[in-house]
């Protein structure tokens, strides 16, 4: 009976480690980083302003500037639909980063946006990990003429945008 109870415990243990350790990521990369792609394409957004990134200067954090970072998954230069609901933003990879442990802390794969993009998105002038603001983020097709900034979607927009952003990453050998 003890060595049933004893395995009982052991189980449960390693149960409730695992759940704790909540997000991992699948594919670090730049030996702070996560490359992974998440599957649902589910991130939190978290907001960030500098004078230099990975990929060139970042534009002024003032009104009006939508970017993003996570170049090390998506590439320098790609702009992606961040979205929240019907809410879309066009915005433009410019940097790398969040550093892993942040993405690791917030228990999710983290879009690190300009600020403008958690006015746009959740009306709050900036937004961290812990807020846990969901967004959807997707690679805009090459071929996508939408100027970079806000526009509304419908439910077969998005699944168009779905799909154009699973091509997408096939077509830049990206994997999740």
């Amino acid at each position: 009976m003890l060595n049933k109870l004893s395995l009982a415990l052991a189980v449960l243990s390693l149960s409730v480690a695992l759940v704790s350790a909540g997000y991992s990521c699948a594919k670090p990369c730049y030996g702070n980083m996560c490359c992974s792609i998440p599957s649902d394409n589910s991130y939190y957004l978290t907001d960030f302003c500098g004078s230099t990134s990975a990929c060139g200067p970042i534009p002024s954090c003032t009104g009006g500037q939508y970017f993003t970072a996570d170049s090390q998954r998506f590439g320098c230069g790609k702009y992606l639909n961040v979205c929240r609901g019907s809410k879309c933003i066009k915005s433009a990879v410019i940097d790398a980063g969040p550093a892993m442990w942040v993405e690791q802390d917030a228990g999710r794969a983290i879009i690190d946006g300009s600020p403008q993009l958690c006015k746009e998105l959740f009306g709050v002038n900036s937004c961290g990990w812990s807020d846990h603001f969901s967004i959807t983020a997707l690679v805009a097709g090459a071929d996508d003429l939408r100027p970079v900034g806000p526009f509304n979607v419908t439910e077969a927009d998005m699944i168009q945008l779905t799909k154009i952003h699973e091509e997408e990453l096939i077509k830049c050998g990206l994997s999740r």
